[in-house]
């Protein structure tokens, strides 16, 4: 029997005895915690301006991404990815440049993908990097000091509007394979990196715009259909259920204009 994706990174992570019960583990000490608020030094936060009411047309929209953002588990990656499908939501005159490579980690990609993103001029970054990293064994605090780093280069060197995804619903997306214990190991790793990744964004207020998959993702276990058939990657379906919560996202900060009414 094949063993899905998901759980060849987690056996890898080693769940069974790697990953606290609660998100700051008490062995950890003070400087090896995730910061509940990351510093921000002051010229930083005075550069970073505040997003505008709406993008601005035309939009230059870069893609920062590992194998969602390549396409992995569509049939027609390049087109059914989630970030295509964002493109196509977007006004006709929009450049869209994709930065993706599969298996990619957020430290892999500031030395890669964010250099050749910054060049390309963006005023709309979207970035998903950050579920290999939580099962690929990169510390937590490690992530957050990268993530920190990250969104600050993009807002001091970009006019981009930075539109950030968290982590998915992980335990129910293994739900059939995984035991109790290993779920709730999972749902403890979630908490604990969604709640890193909102504080490395707090500091830049409207510029960055969090958008988070676990509410949707708990829906999961009702919808098989937004799952590819390795048993980790989104389906076709499931990359439109990620572009819709990121418009939706976008729609509501008010980035783009009001979705019209349907009576």
């Amino acid at each position: 029997m094949k063993t899905s994706v998901l759980l060849t990174l987690a056996t890898a992570l080693g769940l069974g005895t790697t990953v606290p019960a609660a998100p700051r583990p008490p062995e950890q000490s003070p400087e090896e915690q995730p910061s509940p608020m990351p510093p921000m030094n002051a010229a930083a936060r005075a550069e970073a301006p505040l997003a505008s009411a709406a993008l601005r047309t035309p939009i230059r929209y870069a893609a920062l991404g590992a194998s969602d953002t390549v396409g992995v588990g569509s049939r027609a990656p390049a087109r059914e990815n989630w970030t295509a499908r964002i493109r196509a939501a977007l006004p006709e005159n929009t450049v869209y440049e994709r930065f993706a490579r599969s298996g990619i980690t957020l430290g892999e990609a500031a030395k890669v993908e964010v250099p050749r993103a910054i060049a390309f001029r963006p005023t709309l970054v979207t970035m998903w990097l950050s579920v290999n990293d939580a099962l690929g064994q990169v510390p937590l605090p490690t992530y957050q000091k990268s993530l920190q780093a990250t969104l600050e280069l993009l807002t001091r060197e970009t006019d981009a509007q930075v539109v950030l995804l968290n982590i998915p619903d992980l335990a129910t997306l293994s739900a059939a394979q995984a035991s109790p214990q290993r779920r709730a190991q999972l749902h403890a790793l979630v908490s604990a990196w969604n709640a890193a990744i909102a504080a490395a964004a707090r500091p830049y207020g409207p510029r960055v715009l969090v958008v988070d998959l676990l509410p949707a993702s708990k829906q999961l276990s009702q919808h098989a259909e937004w799952v590819s058939a390795d048993g980790f990657h989104p389906s076709p379906e499931g990359y439109q259920k990620l572009a819709d919560l990121t418009l939706e996202a976008m729609h509501r900060a008010g980035l783009l204009p009001p979705e019209p009414s349907r009576h």
